[in-house]
């Protein structure tokens, strides 16, 4: 056999593999906005969004129509007197008799009865941010062991207020700010509609990006530091996640989260490993799930930060579709099993050829 032949049969067995791993790179010609996102791509899940609002209480809608499947998000954030919450809830109905245009509204849709329908809903709640010593010095808040100096409901908030901009020709940005009326407390909150990178952080249109500041909190003790109580709901029960779908999928790093899972798709939150504690970047600790004190069917989780008069964090919530870490490597490998044949079968062709030659 020629040498440029095995070369060649050496060219597509790699190219081949590299496509079932996805190690081709995206064309950098096809990626205006630099965010890392082929531009195609993002423009096939752009998302139509639509906006309801109050003063305590912001909705956000988006739609994609895409062949047979039509599907909604809805991010709907609110405040009351058990803390700043952030539902997100997901509906999908397929339309099983081949492509179609939809020309009414989602819940319209949804009423025709001739389609397979499913819902996600989940929901995480900041509600208090306790002061406390930690006696058993390991980073992290321990009611039955540590000095708890002080709760700090978050149940008093400013009106909800947003602003729009727009990051490229095809994409607007949502900012919502929510304020305590201390304003001790803050949470800065992003939605997009398509790949948008915001603060070197990539938010997707299925995902809101939220920035935790806590200034100037008044400490009674001089050798305290702070926790937040954020109360997770679900249908189904959070796990921890060692390593998230976004660092898996190399949008992140340094992430820690918690996942609702249900027949395919899953609710995500998510936070940094890491906050900004007076100017410099410190580690932020997480206790293990545990059940809520006030409701034993839902979990609540403990965010730890160092102690510092300004303190800014990166959560983000959010879903995410397909199976995760293990079904998709999977099929990952299914996928590479059957490249590995193709390339053998067609050396297998070649030496014969070779022979009858």
């Amino acid at each position: 056999m020629k040498k440029y032949n095995l070369f060649g049969i050496f060219l597509l067995g790699f190219l081949l593999i590299s496509t079932s791993f996805g190690l081709v790179a995206a064309d950098d010609d096809n990626d205006d906005d630099d965010d890392g996102v082929d531009d195609d791509y993002e423009e096939l899940n752009e998302r139509e969004i639509e906006i309801k609002f109050s003063d305590s209480e912001f909705k956000i809608e988006s739609h994609l129509t895409n062949g047979d499947i039509i599907n909604e998000i809805e991010f709907k954030v609110k405040y009351d007197a058990e803390g700043l919450s952030i539902e997100v809830s997901y509906e999908e109905e397929y339309e099983g008799e081949g492509p179609q245009i939809a020309t009414t509204t989602f819940e319209e849709d949804l009423e025709d009865g001739n389609s397979d329908e499913f819902e996600l809903e989940f929901e995480a709640k900041f509600r208090k941010l306790i002061e406390f010593v930690d006696l058993d010095d390991n980073g992290m808040y321990n009611e039955s062991i540590d000095q708890t100096i002080q709760e700090v409901e978050l149940n008093s908030f400013q009106p909800i207020s947003y602003t729009t901009s727009i990051v490229s020709p095809d994409t607007t940005l949502y900012y919502i700010i929510v304020n305590t009326t201390d304003g001790v407390f803050a949470a800065h909150i992003f939605f997009v509609e398509e790949f948008t990178l915001v603060d070197q952080t990539l938010v997707t249109p299925t995902q809101t990006k939220i920035d935790i500041e806590i200034n100037n909190f008044n400490f009674l003790d001089s050798n305290s530091q702070l926790a937040l109580y954020v109360k997770l709901e679900s249908e189904i029960d959070y796990e921890e996640e060692e390593e998230t779908d976004d660092e898996r999928e190399g949008y992140a790093s340094d992430e820690a989260g918690v996942i609702t899972k249900s027949i395919g798709y899953s609710g995500i939150f998510t936070w940094k490993e890491n906050a900004t504690i007076d100017g410099v970047v410190m580690d932020v600790l997480a206790n293990t799930l545990d059940v809520d004190d006030d409701d034993e069917i839902e979990q609540k989780l403990i965010l730890n930060y160092p102690r510092g008069n300004h303190i800014y964090h990166d959560p983000k919530i959010g879903v995410i579709f397909g199976q995760s870490s293990t079904s998709n490597l999977a099929i990952v490998l299914t996928g590479t099993v059957v490249t590995i044949g193709i390339i053998g079968i067609a050396i297998v062709i070649l030496a014969k050829k070779r022979r009858i030659a």
